[in-house]
């Protein structure tokens, strides 16, 4: 691809999500997040010399060495790059294919019962990064979600994931109500057992830590407005609260799902393969 024509479709991958679509690439930036990348999903690899002779180059020695990469100007990185200040290192990476329910099961392995993050309509780029963030640190095994939550390949979501991205498997579904109702039917699930489904709500009739998360299950978070529909919350086979105290009516959609999922870690840590 020549010069001119690469720095624009890079642009293109950062500003739209049909060409992330159509091309099966994304934008990672800076080196935390290209030091983390897998090189097996790096594509291409830019990088200023400032930053081969940079103290944060050994954070990206493993990438660098596997890939190889090409030195652009500083220039050149500040108009391949969306952030104000570019620390010198850029990557296209190919986006993860996960081909359905079955697939995203099966991928935590047999040593952990599904714990799957449900997100209907999440529009906050933050709140997804910070979501697949904590269900990384609290062992869920997945995340599932509806093609009307904000692209998980944007510039924002990457960066907010910290390399969450790279380790937590995700799928993006046309139709969340029919792959809810196949969850609880057991039919994706290797051994056939049916998640128990917990939807939470401000409206919820059981407090979140009275709630037996060691089984096969799945938390539902909805949108930050106007949080889960009426059609997807009947089909939770429970809705759980957060009590709270003062005049808060609600938490933000990625504070109440850390605070969930980090109870579901508590009762999991001494299950067989639970997060220690």
């Amino acid at each position: 691809m020549a010069e001119g024509r690469k720095k624009k479709f890079i642009k293109e991958l950062l500003q739209k999500p049909k060409v992330r679509r159509e091309s099966g690439l994304y934008v990672v930036d800076g080196p935390k997040m290209c030091g983390e990348l897998p090189p097996e999903e790096a594509e291409e690899i830019f990088v200023t010399q400032d930053f081969l002779s940079s103290k944060y180059a050994e954070s990206c020695e493993g990438i660098l060495r596997s890939m190889g990469y090409e030195i652009v100007t500083e220039q050149e990185m500040r108009q391949m790059s969306d952030t104000v200040t570019p620390q010198g290192i850029l990557a296209l990476a190919r986006q993860k294919r996960v081909r359905g329910l079955r697939e995203l099961l099966e991928l935590p392995g047999k040593e952990r019962e599904p714990l799957l993050v449900i997100l209907e309509t999440l529009q906050d780029p933050g709140n997804l990064g910070t979501i697949l963030r904590a269900a990384e640190a609290a062992g869920a095994t997945g995340i599932l979600m509806d093609r009307s939550c904000v692209d998980i390949y944007s510039p924002k979501v990457v960066r907010s994931t910290m390399g969450a991205l790279f380790r937590v498997p995700f799928l993006c579904v046309e139709d969340l109500l029919e792959a809810v109702d196949q969850l609880r039917a057991g039919t994706p699930h290797p051994e056939g057992k049916g998640l128990k489904i917990y939807a939470a709500h401000l409206k919820g009739a059981v407090d979140y830590a009275g709630v037996d998360y060691c089984g096969p299950c799945g938390l539902m978070i909805g949108n930050e407005a106007h949080g889960l529909s009426d059609a997807l919350t009947e089909r939770a086979d429970g809705a759980v609260k957060i009590p709270m105290c003062g005049s808060v009516e609600s938490l933000n959609a990625a504070m109440a799902a850390t605070i969930i999922l980090f109870e579901a870690n508590r009762q999991r840590r001494k299950q067989p393969g639970g997060c220690r």
